[in-house]
């Protein structure tokens, strides 16, 4: 529809409403806030978080009133950031201290032991998963699990019993019971996952190098069956939506080289079984 100029790659894009958005944009140390008029993009204003942030991520939305959570590419620090007003009046920021370059925050409806849901992370350098109540986002952060390689992205399934790991290397990604906390390790390819969805509890799709690798597991984890669907890059991005209407999930696949996205149209998982899983 549009393009808009800003001082530098913006890394995350997410809808406050369906004419307002808010992109990270690293050099600058900025979440800026856009809203589409007459299919053109108009800047309401630029937020420091005096970080390059790598995500930006809706939290709370009601009534002109939002909670961002903006998060880093390196460091340690994040920021909250709430916005009143339909996002036009001023910005109020809040950093706080979690772990070393916490990427892709995805909120959860429940946390193992705990009371309600929350917000949890993946922490590249630090080599585990972390999370903060919604009773208390400025607590300090509650550690889920620690691993010998690292943690690209978590992702809870559609119900929230569980909470999916990608493991960037370890032939092994894993998942955590969200009730009891209990970790569950899942065989991988030896490089490992770089990205991850849940289709349901057990039926999970996990992104890697050029591919899509598809599993349905049992209650401890095993792999009972597994496929792949093939992917034009580097796909550190997965979306899983109806995108044409038919009723069947398809995946959008965001990749980080290379010049294209896809889409797969479902049904997905069996696309996946007539290509039975090659060791890569």
């Amino acid at each position: 529809l549009y393009k808009f100029s800003v001082p530098y790659h913006p890394d995350s894009a997410v809808w406050l409403e369906d004419d307002l958005l808010a992109a990270a944009v690293e050099d600058g140390s900025t979440v800026d806030i856009f809203r589409l008029v007459d299919e053109k993009l108009v800047k309401l204003q630029s937020v420091t978080v005096w970080f390059g942030p790598r995500d930006v991520t809706l939290i709370e939305a009601s009534a002109g009133r939002y909670r961002l959570l903006a998060t880093p590419y390196s460091g340690n620090k994040v920021a909250w950031v709430d916005l009143p007003d339909g996002a036009a009046g001023a910005a109020k920021v809040t950093q706080a201290t979690w772990c070393k370059s916490p990427w892709h925050p995805a909120r959860v409806s429940q946390l193992p032991k705990m009371a309600g849901g929350g917000v949890v992370v993946a922490c590249l350098d630090d080599r585990r998963v972390v999370a903060v109540p919604d009773s208390n986002p400025m607590a300090a952060p509650t550690v889920l699990a620690t691993f010998n390689a690292i943690p690209r992205r978590a992702a809870p399934s559609p119900s929230g019993r569980w909470l999916y790991v990608g493991l960037e290397t370890g032939s092994r990604n894993a998942r955590i019971d969200m009730q009891t906390g209990e970790l569950q390790w899942i065989a991988a390819s030896p490089n490992g996952s770089v990205s991850v969805v849940a289709l349901s509890d057990d039926l999970v799709l996990w992104g890697e190098d050029s591919r899509l690798v598809m599993q349905r597991l049992d209650a401890q984890g095993n792999v009972l069956e597994s496929g792949e669907l093939l992917a034009s890059g580097f796909s550190t991005d997965l979306q899983v939506i109806d995108v044409d209407g038919d009723g069947a999930l398809d995946a959008v696949v965001l990749n980080s080289a290379g010049t294209k996205s896809d889409v797969i149209y479902g049904p997905l998982w069996e696309k996946a079984l007539q290509r039975p899983l090659m060791k890569k």
